[in-house]
């Protein structure tokens, strides 16, 4: 089914034809409809099957019929839970609008608030945010919600697995009761269910997957072992298999330390990432998370082969300093400081950019 026939206005259409849309996929045909109507929807789609597509663009049609917003307001409010994810739709709603006079913001921890207040003060129809971040600018009387229209909830069940129930509840209670509901997960849980009842209002249900199913695009294997062979296992399988990059998932942040300790040690790179980490790790999580020995960033100039071998496992600061200035040849590079991030890791500071060493 085309665009042209779900009901679209023009500018709509415009913006999605020069993004090289051409048929709406089932969610988008289930679901564009129901909204533009000012239906209430739960919506079970997985990632990839345009389901940001399904609810944005019927919403972005309805606001441009509305209001204008006042200082501090917003009339759409879309929940994601991470800031990713966040960033991912406000991007795509910026660019359905493109052709409407409607403005949008994205809001989300870990960054700093007050540039998000300061453009709050103009109001914006659209908000794509994160559920934490958008209490701390309530908190702060940044946002008002008397003007909400719409309400969505994007990847609810992600929400709930991240924790984030008691803060939905929060920010409902918060809101008008007078508004439209829609709500996107990947399946329909009884714990989506329930969050439901108090949510929605006789809504239309789409799904265009079977109940917790999983997309055809992932290849799944179970392995049955003891606990204590796991991490042997799990070796065993990076070896074998030569696998380059992968994403191991833990009960407990001591069983994530643990396991990371056994790699290292069975001659695997590998990195724990968790809440207890503190934040200088930030900055080469994805570094070695790629399992590369060293990184870069100075293309001008090419680093001495000498500092992939470099074991600074059990030197200290100091001497390690020492071997780099000693053996580095490459004029241009300066040690300005070495600091040891991890046991086995160390972030050296040069002249114009950084490089990332690794003893593995």
């Amino acid at each position: 089914m085309s665009f042209d026939s779900l009901g679209l206005s023009q500018p709509i259409l415009r913006a999605i034809k020069e993004l090289g849309y051409e048929k709406a996929s089932p969610i988008q045909e289930q679901a564009i409809p129901a909204v533009i109507e000012g239906r209430d929807v739960m919506a079970a789609a997985q990632t990839g099957t345009g389901k940001t597509a399904g609810f944005a663009l019927p919403l972005i049609q309805n606001l441009d019929n509305g209001t204008r917003v006042k200082s501090n307001h917003i009339r759409a409010l879309i929940l994601t839970p991470t800031r990713e994810l966040a960033a991912q739709v406000h991007e795509s709603v910026f660019k359905y609008s493109v052709h409407l006079p409607l403005t949008s913001q994205c809001v989300y921890g870990g960054v700093k608030i007050n540039p998000q207040m300061m453009k709050l003060r103009k109001g914006c129809d659209v908000m794509v945010a994160t559920p934490g971040r958008l209490l701390d600018l309530y908190q702060q009387n940044a946002i008002k919600f008397s003007q909400l229209e719409v309400l969505v909830l994007d990847e609810a069940d992600r929400m709930l697995d991240m924790g984030f129930y008691r803060d939905i509840k929060k920010i409902l209670d918060l809101l008008p009761e007078k508004r439209q509901n829609l709500l996107f997960s990947a399946t329909f849980s009884n714990e989506i269910r329930d969050l439901a009842k108090g949510l929605v209002n006789d809504p239309v249900e789409v799904s265009v997957t079977p109940p917790n199913s999983t997309t055809a695009l992932v290849e799944q294997s179970i392995y049955l072992a003891d606990k204590k062979q796991k991490p042997a296992m799990l070796a065993k399988l990076i070896h074998d298999g030569n696998w380059k990059q992968v994403l191991v998932f833990s009960r407990t942040k001591h069983g994530a330390n643990r396991l990371a300790r056994y790699l290292e040690g069975q001659n695997i790179t590998a990195l724990a990432i968790h809440g207890n980490k503190s934040k200088v790790l930030a900055r080469p999580r994805w570094l070695t998370l790629k399992v590369v020995k060293f990184a870069y960033w100075s293309p001008p100039i090419s680093p001495p082969a000498v500092w992939t071998s470099l074991s600074c496992r059990r030197w200290s600061t100091s001497t390690c300093q020492t071997y780099l200035k000693t053996t580095c040849t490459v004029s241009a590079v300066r040690v300005a400081r070495v600091k040891q991030v991890m046991l086995t890791h160390w972030f050296v500071l040069t002249k114009q950019k950084s490089c990332f060493l690794s003893s593995a």
